[in-house]
């Protein structure tokens, strides 16, 4: 192969390749990387690789050169670990802004008596871009996987996840976790009434005021299934998940939706079962939903429209202390 085509081959590679002699000084690039670059051979030819890039002063991309040079030691310079330190650009535009290429760089000993290096530099620009879109695709398709479609929360799927985490941590720390199971009131005689349509959407503004009545980052609502929604509480202790509770259920009620199948009532209300504990190792954490569960069927026995809380001591559901409604309904 002549010399004059093995330069047309080496100019033609979507690769930047350059050739450091035995002192570190650049004694050939080609094409790829004049034309990322900015810079022809003949303005680099016979300096140093850190005279025409400061940049790379100190950076371990010097180390490595340093380490081949000295010691014939290959090295890799991954995008994801190193900062993007030669100032090569993916697009003509990037320049104005300094929006450098995502660099892969192989550097490899050679020996021959006039070159002792060889760098090779890949762009892999549009591909790291291409694995952030898919990457945040695949987010967005697993939170949709956990988010109910109805009415936006989180599904069953979410709340079974989160109960077992959240559980479990709270084992570890030995910390509180409480959890509210919540359930809209004579709903099979509303949504007999306005139709199906009509309990969508009320189901949808349920949701939607249950999440808004959350305080803190990290609480989450979730469709249990049909008209029931759970709520786990971590760090949150019995008479914490009570004002929760609480306040919750009066929210719902200042929705003044009207039910005129709700006896007495004549708007949409729910019940809310709460259960909190410190769990041991053994337990498993289905008993805190068992729990609330009780509770819950506790406060729709009572009325509807009102909260009970699981009392592990008896192992029975007693209404919230009249103190603490009193205090949230001046609040």
């Amino acid at each position: 192969m002549d010399i004059e085509l093995a330069e047309q081959l080496i100019d033609s590679l979507r690769v930047g390749l350059i050739l450091l002699d035995h002192e570190g000084r650049i004694k050939s690039w080609n094409g790829w990387m004049q034309h990322h670059s900015g810079l022809t051979l003949a303005d680099v030819r016979g300096q140093r690789l850190d005279t025409c890039f400061p940049d790379i002063s100190g950076s371990r991309l010097e180390a490595s050169i340093t380490d081949t040079l000295r010691f014939k030691l290959s090295a890799m310079l991954a995008p994801s670990l190193n900062p993007n330190l030669l100032p090569l650009y993916h697009r003509p535009a990037d320049r104005q802004h300094d929006q450098r290429m995502q660099q892969l760089i192989y550097i490899t000993p050679l020996r021959h008596p006039r070159c002792a290096c060889l760098i090779q530099i890949h762009d892999m620009t549009a591909a790291l871009r291409r694995e952030r879109r898919l990457r945040a695709q695949s987010t967005q398709l697993i939170e949709t996987s956990y988010q109910d479609a109805l009415t936006g929360v989180g599904n069953r799927r979410r709340f079974d996840q989160d109960l077992a985490q959240r559980f479990r941590q709270a084992q570890d720390k030995q910390r509180p976790i409480a959890m509210l199971m919540i359930d809209v009131d004579n709903f099979k005689a509303y949504n007999d009434h306005f139709g199906h349509q009509g309990g969508d959407a009320c189901l949808i503004q349920v949701a939607r005021t249950l999440r808004e009545g959350l305080r803190r980052d990290g609480d989450r609502v979730s469709r249990y299934g049909g008209e029931e929604f759970a709520l786990l509480l971590s760090e949150t202790d019995r008479e914490a998940a009570c004002a929760v509770a609480e306040r919750l259920r009066m929210a719902v009620e200042q929705l003044n939706l009207p039910h005129p199948l709700a006896s007495g009532i004549g708007h949409v209300s729910v019940s809310i079962g709460v259960a909190a504990m410190i769990p041991t190792r053994e337990q498993l954490c289905y008993i805190l939903v068992a729990q609330a569960d009780l509770a819950l069927y506790s406060a729709k026995d009572a009325g509807r429209n009102c909260c009970m809380w699981y009392d592990a001591a008896s192992g029975s559901a007693s209404p919230l202390p009249a103190s603490l409604i009193a205090d949230l309904a001046v609040d």
